[in-house]
């Protein structure tokens, strides 16, 4: 287990477990990743609990298209594996997969803010859904009338992010807000 000193930055979410996969403690997970075959070469990923984060030993993975099933070291039976359901699955920053220039971890996007090029305050980021040609910002509005809005993330909307203020400038088209 990591300690309470390590900080939610030091960790990017790669994945969400989902259910269970069979009776031998195996779990199917939902990754966040552009590229599923990573996994093959995790061989730990963590979860969080209460501002802590505990180290899941990978003793097998398999990969079959966009599909991720993994078994974790002390997890042998379905009823172990329930008691995965639903975790979001992390690695250390230190030991993700180096990224291209223009491109962002789904962490680093969470929780942005999202603004117009005129200054306007649009909400902030709280999921991102792939939509297969591009990823869609889920972005909540604040304020006495709480709106939802969907932002695909192509550069003729999404002009400018900035990980480390935590904030997203677009183009409002029209029909978009």
């Amino acid at each position: 287990m990591i300690g309470k000193h390590a900080k939610k930055d030091d960790y990017l979410i790669v994945g969400r477990i989902t259910k269970p996969s069979g009776i031998k403690g195996e779990v199917k997970v939902l990754p966040i990743t552009d590229d599923p075959g990573r996994y093959r070469k995790l061989s730990a990923v963590y979860i969080e609990s209460g501002g802590s984060y505990r180290k899941l030993t990978i003793e097998t993975t398999r990969v079959n298209g966009r599909r991720v099933v993994l078994k974790f070291s002390g997890c042998g039976s379905i009823e172990d594996a329930e008691l995965l359901r639903d975790e979001l699955l992390y690695v250390t920053r230190k030991n993700a997969v180096k990224i291209p220039k223009g491109s962002y971890y789904y962490y680093d996007i969470l929780g942005s803010t999202v603004t117009t090029l005129e200054g306007a305050v649009v909400g902030e980021v709280y999921d991102i859904q792939n939509a297969g040609s591009c990823d869609v910002y889920c972005v909540r509005s604040t304020g006495k009338k709480s709106r939802e809005f969907m932002i695909p993330a192509l550069k003729d909307i999404v002009k400018k992010i900035d990980v480390g203020e935590k904030k997203i400038v677009i183009e409002a088209l029209e029909g978009l807000l």
